[in-house]
């Protein structure tokens, strides 16, 4: 091998080894943001009849918060604050235990019902 050649490849594997360090650090980078991002949704969803229903249904908060898109919890939000079945939602919430198939009151009906059939189908 020539040095050109010896050359190259050094030069090479240093624009690799860069490229593999400045990923790794944008990856840290984006999970801190994401937290960060997430924590006053998290505070939000903590004021809401939402976060007892997911705990009822078996849901983490940090599950929900961490695998389902910003937007379509902004939307769960939205209907779940701006529901009329608040007196069905704290009856049925006053047991520890919901039966998904007993929910037909609440605005979140069948995005529950799809994330619930997600975790069961990865567990």
């Amino acid at each position: 091998m020539d040095a050109f050649s010896l050359i190259v490849i050094i030069f090479l594997g240093m624009l690799v080894s860069a490229f593999s360090v400045s990923l790794f650090l944008a990856i840290i980078f984006n999970v801190k943001a994401g937290a960060k991002y997430r924590e006053p949704l998290a505070k939000k969803l903590h004021a809401l009849r939402l976060n007892k229903m997911l705990s009822a249904l078996g849901i983490s908060t940090f599950e929900y918060l961490h695998t389902v898109s910003v937007a379509t919890i902004s939307k769960q939000m939205d209907r779940c604050s701006e529901c009329a079945n608040t007196e069905e939602c704290d009856d049925s919430l006053s047991d520890s235990n919901v039966d998904i198939n007993e929910i037909d009151f609440c605005n979140n009906e069948s995005s529950l019902k799809e994330m619930l059939s997600r975790k069961h189908i990865v567990e």
